[in-house]
């Protein structure tokens, strides 16, 4: 009796989809390799072999996977090279052509990104492309197969004199065939070969006529073919060449092969792995026809399979043809691990059998299954499948002892990650006593850790759910309207066998139906009525199921709809934004040109009146560019009134000028800003509160006291701590230690635009160098001690002596925190503007 592992596989039509898989493969090793592909066992090497489909799927759907019909069959070739024998020239014609097919393969996995086809690019370390060996081929063999003139110099001169010798020869037979007296005795004017020597037909009357060999005579016996003697000598000679050519060639791929020998392991491990890659394609190619997806493989033994289908009914047919089905079992202990599935014959049971059965199989070998997204598989080491009639008449065996026999193996190797699949099981002898069987059958199997899946029409198998969480009950529907079953499978409800509605349809007489029905026990007619009952509700749950599934489309195409809307919308907003952006920016230049003018015209002549005005245009620009507007009502850092007091450090922001307040005054109204006097320098500014800033911690006296009426010890400690400063610089030098961090501007800081005046610019322009630093530090003095900032030191370029002390000066100065090189429009680099803490 053959084994049960072998029936199984027959019942599951196994070997027919393999010869699927294999047609898909290009090159002879694929078809090998997918043939004879193990199935395997652990959790790892079926993810790699999953990821590896779906990977290769994906470049084929994008046209950019591999083409091997190229690939020549090398597995005698490369077995003859490695032991040394000698290759023919097409031999090495097949050895190139697989060295191009390794190229371009290599290539185009180089071309692929690592992070998102990472077990596809995992195969270019095994390939090598072996140019070397390549053009040492086609330097000797051409694409015809034919040993090339240059392939040796002794070739070379080999050929030159058999061509010679030709050419002697045909000119002898010429000089016959066109002599007035031998040309009589030939049948025809030509010469042509027999067994390698150059005859001419000649009559047979004739014979005698041409002086030769007689080497070969026609069927009627009316033409001999003689070589004649002016030409045996050249052809004897002109063999013994062709002889020599054939030993030089022989030499010549000898050599060639030895040459090659280093290169053989690499040579088969690109054979091997373009015959693997080639498998894969055929795995991702076929998982395509039947639209096949990467389901997640469950850590527990439980299948989720949504929308599945038999792959081999969408392969003989269309995916459209074939009803799908969602099959769930097994999860955590409390699960139901065995399914009980009812229904008419002909409704779809043993093919929903099968589907479960091979889907166990397809994912072993790392083939796609024909789920839809999000489907959960389960590794199964072991697949039992007793199915179809195994009557057996030459072993005596009738079908109910067939299929026990099958049983009994099952049954003694059921365990956890056991598939057991039971068509009709306990069919083929006594009803009660094979419904008993059955029950202690799949009592036994869940019992044992397996996952089973059994159909029956054995009513008491249905009660099984109803006591025990192990069990679900699962049927096939079937519409009595239509006579036809639907192929649907129901979870959670048992099925009818529908024999006497399927009799009744098929015109059996209606009193036999009502005997029938009469003979049917109380108890079995009231599990009929429930069922019949639990089918109606059923049918009209799945009519609302598809009713909300058709809604949840529509809800999914609107969704899709708005937010193509929405992004175009936002794309136009961002154009606008990007539109309005342009014009502020060329506003803004302009703006920042005309600011840069008045600027320099109040530098020229500056005066309190100018100065005000300058500070009204600036406003005035400010308002034109919608810049007042930006700061928000409740914005926490906005100035009040009560926050300011006479003698605050603020900043003119229009003007970026430092000053000391001196005097606050009231909005006369709710809707106007008050007016804040301001000493900048030597001059005094009416401000708006919203152009002020505070300086942080800078106050003088908490305003009791001017600018002007700063004390003499406030100056005298100013100056006494510049002059420690000064000494503790000067030390720092001496002892050739570290310079302070410079204090100049970044140089992608944006720098403020300078107003110059008298108070706050020295010239330093004719000065020697410690002349120019004690003028800087009393200039410093005299702004820090009247809250200047920023000002400007004017040294000129020169040697650029006075401008190197003045900035180390300012890097070692405890007061600037600040300074920075002049603008184009200011003076250059012959300037340094300083800002003050």
């Amino acid at each position: 009796m053959e084994d049960i592992v072998v029936r199984t596989y027959k019942s599951l039509e196994w070997e027919r989809l393999k010869s699927f898989l294999i047609a898909e493969a290009e090159s002879s090793l694929g078809r090998v390799l997918s043939a004879n592909q193990e199935l395997a066992d652990d959790r790892l090497t079926i993810e790699r072999l999953l990821g590896e489909t779906q990977e290769f799927a994906e470049m084929i759907l994008a046209r950019s996977g591999f083409v091997l019909s190229g690939l020549p069959d090398l597995e005698e070739t490369l077995q003859r090279l490695q032991s040394g024998a000698q290759l023919s020239a097409l031999d090495f014609l097949d050895v190139k052509k697989m060295l191009k097919v390794t190229g371009s393969v290599k290539s185009s996995l180089n071309l692929l990104a690592a992070e998102s086809f990472p077990a596809t690019t995992a195969y270019a370390k095994f390939l090598h492309a072996l140019p070397a060996v390549i053009l040492k081929i086609e330097s000797i063999i051409d694409d015809g197969g034919s040993i090339l003139d240059s392939a040796s110099v002794e070739l070379h001169q080999l050929r030159k004199e058999v061509h010679k010798l030709q050419n002697s020869i045909h000119s002898e037979l010429t000089k016959i065939i066109q002599s007035s007296t031998l040309a009589k005795a030939l049948q025809e004017p030509i010469y042509t070969q027999r067994s390698g020597r150059f005859v001419l037909p000649v009559l047979a009357s004739s014979r005698n006529v041409i002086s030769g060999i007689v080497h070969d005579s026609s069927a009627s016996g009316l033409t001999v073919y003689i070589e004649p003697m002016a030409v045996v000598e050249i052809a004897n000679k002109m063999r013994i060449k062709t002889s020599d050519i054939e030993r030089e060639i022989a030499r010549i791929l000898d050599e060639l092969g030895k040459s090659m020998h280093e290169q053989c392991h690499l040579l088969v491990e690109n054979y091997h792995t373009l015959g693997l890659v080639d498998a894969i394609s055929a795995r991702a190619r076929l998982s395509l026809k039947y639209r096949g997806t990467r389901p997640e493989i469950s850590e527990t033994q439980f299948i989720e399979y949504k929308e599945a289908r038999h792959p081999l009914l969408i392969l003989q047919t269309s995916m459209e043809n074939v009803v799908a089905n969602d099959i769930r079992l097994g999860g955590a202990e409390n699960e139901s691990q065995t399914l009980v599935i009812t229904g008419p014959n002909t409704g779809g049971k043993t093919v929903l059998l099968k589907t479960v059965g091979i889907f166990a199989l397809m994912l072993r070998i790392g083939l796609l299954l024909p789920v839809s997204p999000n489907s959960k598989a389960s590794i199964f080491d072991t697949v039992f499948a007793d199915i179809g009639d195994e009557q057996s008449l030459e072993q005596s065996l009738s079908t109910f002892s067939s299929h026990m026999k099958n049983i009994v193996h099952v049954v003694d190797s059921a365990k956890p990650g056991t598939l057991v699949l039971l068509d009709e099981v306990g069919a083929g002898t006594d009803p009660k006593e094979g419904a008993a069987l059955a029950r202690a059958i799949l009592e036994y199997l869940t019992t044992s850790g397996a996952m089973t899946i059994a159909t029956t029409h054995y009513s008491e198998l249905k009660t099984l759910a109803y006591t025990d969480n192990s069990f679900v009950n699962g049927s096939l529907a079937f519409n009595d309207e239509t006579f036809s079953p639907t192929y649907k499978l129901r979870l959670g409800v048992p099925g009818s066998s529908k024999a006497t509605t399927i009799a009744r349809r098929l015109g059996l007489h209606k009193d036999v139906i009502k005997k029938a029905q009469e003979h049917l026990a109380t108890c079995d007619q009231d599990l009929q009525t429930t069922i019949s009952q639990l089918e109606s509700r059923m049918q009209d749950l799945e009519h609302q199921q598809e009713l909300a599934k058709q809604a949840h489309t529509e809800a999914i195409v609107l969704q899709e709809e708005y937010q193509a809307q929405k992004l175009a919308l936002q794309k136009q907003n961002e154009k606008n934004r990007q539109s309005l952006a342009s014009e502020m920016e060329s506003e803004f230049q302009i703006s920042k040109e005309y600011i840069r003018t008045i600027i320099a015209d109040l530098q020229k002549a500056p005066t309190i009146a100018k100065a005000q005005r300058v500070q009204k245009d600036l406003e005035s620009l400010r308002k034109d560019l919608g810049w007042m507007e930006i700061k928000a009502k409740d914005d926490p850092n906005k100035l009040e009134v009560s926050e300011l007091k006479v003698g605050q450090m603020v900043r003119v922001k229009s003007l970026n000028q430092r000053g000391l307040i001196q005097s606050v005054g009231a909005s006369a109204t709710s809707k106007e800003e008050a007016v804040i006097v301001v000493r900048a320098g030597s001059m005094n500014l009416k401000v708006v509160i919203s152009d002020l800033e505070l300086v942080a911690g800078h106050s003088l006296n908490n305003g009791k006291h001017s600018p002007s009426n700063i004390s003499k010890s406030a100056a005298k400690s100013i100056s006494s701590f510049k002059q420690e400063n000064r000494i503790a610089h000067q030390k720092e030098s001496a002892g050739r230690a570290p310079k302070s961090t410079s204090r100049r501007m970044p140089a992608d800081e944006e720098p403020h635009v300078f107003v110059r005046t008298s108070s706050n610019t020295i010239d330093l322009r004719g000065q020697r160098v410690e002349e120019a630093m004690n003028n800087v530090e009393q200039f410093v003095d005299q702004c820090m001690a009247a809250a200047i900032s920023p000002l400007m030191i004017i040294h000129g370029h020169g040697t650029g002596a006075v401008r190197t002390a003045v900035r180390d000066f300012l890097d070692s100065s405890n007061y600037a925190s600040a300074y920075r090189p002049g603008e184009a429009y200011e003076g250059g680099d012959g300037v340094t503007i300083v800002e003050f803490n």
